[in-house]
């Protein structure tokens, strides 16, 4: 390898590094700064995210055999509290 080449790559691993680091940083005065409406929309969004995918899981899982819909059923009448 030609020296010139690997100090270039030295440096363009330097910059890389220092852009993530001002990166980093932005993104955690972002965070800090962030209205609590941003984090409670964001964990809406998670929410209905782990629901699909949860669905999708629990239909496969019945038709995989593995479990029937009568049986999920039960134990989700098992887990929710009662009113």
């Amino acid at each position: 390898m030609d020296p010139f080449d690997f100090l270039w790559n030295v440096d363009q691993e330097r910059q890389i590094e220092d852009l993530r680091g001002r990166l980093d940083r932005v993104r955690l005065e972002h965070d800090l700064g962030a209205p609590d409406v941003q984090k409670i929309k964001k964990l809406a969004e998670d929410n209905v995210e782990l629901k699909l995918r949860l669905g999708l899981l629990v239909r496969l899982l019945i038709s995989k055999g593995l479990i029937t819909a009568e049986e999920y059923a039960g134990l989700l009448n098992g887990v929710r509290p009662h009113t």
